[in-house]
């Protein structure tokens, strides 16, 4: 299956979001565009990405901090808008200890129910370190001939994968590389880098619409750095929920199999199942694509 080819056939999309939606601003941009893109998406289910850095005190922190941030996101969707809340569980508090040993978890457990429970593909969209994906795959190893795995992590196949998400659980990253699930990767930098929010533009088209685009507003206004005059904040995590509504706001092609080196260097394995890489996406077009979404 190639995931590019899926998202262009008409209709709705079974889709489960996987995000550390406290470490940044822009994974509740993210997660209220799924929410609000019905006719696109049907969100089956969001599950917490863990994280760990300065805005979490462990990798578990993060994945609570995150689970929280969910609920407070969707209920400002729901109430903005009247959008559905969608079920949202828990996911690993540890990190993988090698690139064969799960973590269990709600998350991994409720990503295999939910794509075993559906007749066709389910894309699930992870916007963070992949813990809870590569373990459901590990644990329920039936559901990789059912799904579609779409992940913003590394870096352009030019460079390397010293990118947090990536990092973040080096070996649920290799896990998932290796697993020969369809995957479409967006890779941060290089290629989604470009995705950059001026907050004069957050303003302009959100502030003041509803408590929802107050709140992101806010979230954005809180990172400017002391003293700034022009700034602007990186908004990468909507790339890929972006391109499942609109397919076309994008570009990629195969890539050998490879996997994450100790020194954060890729390898390259021609004998191994390709995925693919996004080469190229449209900024304007999918800023577009958000601010028709939200300002609503």
């Amino acid at each position: 299956m190639r995931i590019t080819e899926e998202l262009r056939k008409p209709g709705v999309k079974r889709m489960i979001l996987d995000t550390d939606t406290y470490n940044e601003i822009d994974d509740q941009f993210a997660l209220s565009l799924a929410m609000l893109a019905p006719d696109r998406i049907d969100l089956a289910a969001v599950t917490a990405a863990p994280f760990h850095n300065d805005r979490s005190e462990s990798f578990g922190d993060g994945m609570e901090k995150s689970y929280r941030e969910i609920g407070i996101c969707a209920e400002l969707v729901s109430r903005s808008h009247g959008a559905k809340i969608p079920p949202y569980y828990r996911g690993a508090s540890e990190r993988m200890p090698d690139e064969h040993t799960p973590v269990p978890s709600e998350a991994a457990d409720k990503i295999a129910q939910l794509v075993n429970a559906y007749d066709g593909i389910t894309f699930v969209t992870a916007i963070g370190a992949v813990t809870n994906v590569a373990s459901a795959l590990l644990l329920h190893p039936e559901i990789k001939e059912k799904i579609g795995v779409i992940w913003l992590g590394g870096n352009a196949k030019w460079s390397n994968g010293a990118e947090f998400n990536m990092l973040g659980d080096r070996n649920a990253s290799n896990a998932l590389l290796s697993s020969g699930v369809p995957l479409l990767l967006f890779p941060c930098g290089g290629v989604v880098s470009h995705l950059i929010l001026s907050i004069y533009e957050l303003e302009h088209f959100l502030r003041g619409n509803s408590p929802l685009g107050d709140y992101l507003c806010d979230n954005v206004a809180d990172c400017k750095p002391r003293g700034a005059v022009a700034w602007s904040r990186v908004s990468w995590d909507i790339s890929t929920v972006a391109g499942v509504i609109a397919p076309d706001t994008f570009s990629a092609s195969l890539c050998p199999a490879m996997r994450l080196e100790a020194d954060n260097s890729y390898s390259f394995c021609e004998d191994g199942v390709p995925f693919e890489h996004v080469n190229y996406v449209n900024r304007d077009y999918i800023f577009s694509v958000l601010f028709s979404r939200l300002a609503k």
